[in-house]
């Protein structure tokens, strides 16, 4: 074991003991002791034992611990803390600028237990009015948490989106002459990646992929890849191939096998055809590439994947937040902005007032916004702002608010956001009853999953959906890159029972309405269909769906 493992040992020792309150005396002794291992040039490990002691900076009971970890390989005062910390809340202290008592407050306050949590709730601005936070404290945070994230080999389509696209012209612009593209989980817009792969044609020298600023080759493969880390955190597997093979790697990469022996039979992609020629002579006319990697797609219908939903399609924006709870731009700049994006409508769904770590509405606050609607719409006429809430789901499966509050919104988007620690049975209690209540006009992010940090409650997905028809409530895709729930795979059975589909942002600002374009590609991926997502419909069809039930 060498000193900086050592050393490590120490400091998480000291970081957990802050965080639980312990003894500050022997906080203080062991995060000095982590200095003065983590400098001292002999190996510890190889000294003698009374040699230890004359380590500067370190007193008896460092030294014991040392001992104590030369001869286990673990320090049991430190295990014991570990056991009660939450291993999140242990990832949490590796994010820089984040030390145990700003975790502390955090744990105690949101319940908030890994990276991926916090960064939703910086999202929605969960952290600005804790004591010792505030708006750029939580900016920080969130770009140093996103940073986090992927550096642990799995991404969030919707995070790096951006990024890959600027590297991509990079290297076309560094390398002329190639053709570069992005294959595999990427290409196929896979809501979470878990490899990042590129293709490059003709064959790349080592050279040139070495030149490149912000690229380290970690490996350099036999079959003509090499695997590189970009800027210290992105991990990518770059392949090569002659020039004529690009089509044919490029699906092989990306389709599924089954698809891409079908195409290969033809024998067209090894002659450089494009490949949505390929396909269509093939008869996959207009597949998109959402859907290269999906089982058994010549076993669709010719017209499966026609109609599929596009974001232009969106007529309206439903689930948004404001500064009434816990957004972060006005009412009115929401809805103007939601405007000359060129939509027709825009719902607010501000948080109801058990979401106290949300400063949801009281009812005297729900009638201020109502008035204020009135006279937004009056303002932006011919767009419609409509009088919704984001309504928990309480314990007992009972919505926020009496039922002569719930009767003065237009829509009542019902959610679960406490205790989501059940089993299935609870949480299919509570979704049901909330489901069964009349008010209830769509059913928020039904488990509650925060993609690469927890994977929400267990759910029948077959009963909820049937739940839903039973009941005329639509089921919403949130669209916010960290849930996308619905998962797109219940897509399928949403459609076969005719259950209109709400892809909403669940916009805490103005910038994430911008969310919705991640909705939309997990609801193509899922093959929805235009007539079967429920804010595709025109201002006029959407007030006719609001009246019934």
């Amino acid at each position: 074991m060498v000193n900086k493992d050592i050393a490590r040992q120490f400091n998480l020792l000291a970081s957990l003991m802050e965080l639980h309150g312990e003894n500050a005396f022997k906080t203080k002794a062991y995060s000095s002791a982590y200095l003065s291992i983590r400098k001292w040039d002999t190996p510890i490990e190889e000294m003698a034992a009374e040699d230890i002691d004359k380590i500067p900076g370190i007193g008896s009971s460092v030294i014991s611990k040392i001992r104590e970890l030369l001869s286990t390989g673990r320090i049991d005062a430190l295990e014991k803390l570990k056991d009660k910390t939450p291993e999140g809340i242990q990832q949490l202290l590796s994010v820089k600028g984040l030390g145990p008592k700003k975790i502390r407050v955090i744990w105690d306050a949101l319940k908030i237990e890994t990276p991926a949590e916090l960064l939703y709730a910086c999202a929605e601005n969960r952290l600005i009015k804790l004591p010792g936070f505030g708006l750029k404290t939580q900016q920080d945070l969130q770009q140093k948490i996103t940073y986090f994230l992927d550096s642990q080999d799995r991404y969030l389509y919707g995070n790096i989106e951006e990024e890959l696209g600027v590297i991509l012209k990079k290297m076309q612009k560094a390398w002329p002459g190639y053709q570069i593209d992005w294959v595999g989980e990427f290409a196929t817009k896979a809501p979470v990646i878990s490899k990042l792969e590129l293709l490059v044609a003709p064959l790349l020298p080592a050279e040139k992929l070495s030149g490149l600023a912000g690229v380290v080759i970690t490996e350099e493969k036999p079959d003509e890849a090499f695997e590189i880390e970009y800027d210290e955190r992105l991990k990518i597997t770059i392949h090569t191939c002659p020039a004529h093979d690009f089509n044919n790697h490029w699906c092989l990469l990306t389709m599924n096998a089954d698809l891409y022996e079908k195409l290969a039979e033809m024998d067209e992609l090894s002659n450089g055809q494009d490949v949505e020629e390929v396909l269509t002579n093939a008869g996959f006319e207009g597949l998109p590439p959402e859907l290269y990697d999906r089982d058994e797609i010549d076993s669709y219908p010719p017209a499966y994947w026609e109609d599929l939903v596009e974001e232009s399609d969106i007529k309206g924006i439903i689930h948004n937040h404001s500064t009434y709870s816990d957004g972060m731009n006005t009412l009115e700049e929401m809805s103007v902005h939601v405007r000359d994006a060129g939509y027709q409508y825009f719902a607010i769904c501000d948080h109801s007032r058990s979401a106290f770590y949300a400063n949801g509405l009281s009812a005297e606050q729900v009638v201020e916004q109502m008035q204020e609607i009135d006279k937004l719409n009056v303002k932006l006429a011919p767009f419609k702002i409509f009088k919704g809430i984001e309504s928990d789901i309480l314990g007992d499966g009972s919505l926020d608010y009496e039922d002569d509050v719930l009767a003065m919104f237009d829509l009542v988007v019902a959610s679960i956001h406490s205790n989501l620690r059940m089993d299935e049975a609870k949480a299919m209690s509570r979704l049901i009853t909330a489901i069964e209540n009349p008010y209830t006009r769509i059913l928020g992010h039904p488990t509650g999953r925060l993609l690469l940090a927890r994977q929400g409650y267990p759910i029948n997905h077959r009963k909820v959906i049937d739940a839903c028809v039973a009941n005329g409530v639509a089921i919403e895709l949130n669209a916010n890159p960290l849930r996308l729930d619905i998962d797109y795979t219940w897509l399928d059975y949403c459609m076969e029972k005719e259950v209109l589909v709400s892809i909403n942002p669940d916009a805490h600002s103005r910038a994430q309405v911008a969310y919705v374009r991640y909705g939309v590609l997990a609801a193509r991926k899922g093959g929805l269909k235009l007539d079967s997502c429920l804010n595709a419909l025109t201002l006029a069809e959407f007030e006719k769906w609001l009246g019934r039930k």
